[in-house]
């Protein structure tokens, strides 16, 4: 049996886009980023890369892939590639 690495790519990508949403809505709503001269920038960058990096864990275990690197390998280019361009986005603002 072969796995699908476009399904699992898919799938993830999904999962990613609803934790972009997700953390948008937390920022939104959270006034522990907020200051004058953007002084938590940092925090929030920290935070943001920390949510994609906890979903790559979580579908990685999901999805019982601990044992397939090239799966891991995927999930992990792929959350790390989310989380760049919503650091490039927010970094626009």
């Amino acid at each position: 049996m072969t796995f699908d690495y476009k399904e699992l790519e898919r799938r993830l990508e999904e999962a990613c886009e609803e934790v972009h949403k997700d953390f948008l809505d937390k920022f939104k709503d959270n006034e522990a980023y907020i200051s004058a001269g953007g002084a938590k920038l940092e925090i929030f960058f920290t935070d943001l890369q920390k949510e994609f990096a906890d979903a790559a864990v979580t579908f990685i275990k999901k999805n019982g892939l601990e044992s397939d690197p090239e799966a891991k390998k995927r999930a992990l280019t792929i959350t790390k590639l989310y989380a760049k361009r919503c650091v490039d986005d927010y970094s626009r603002v």
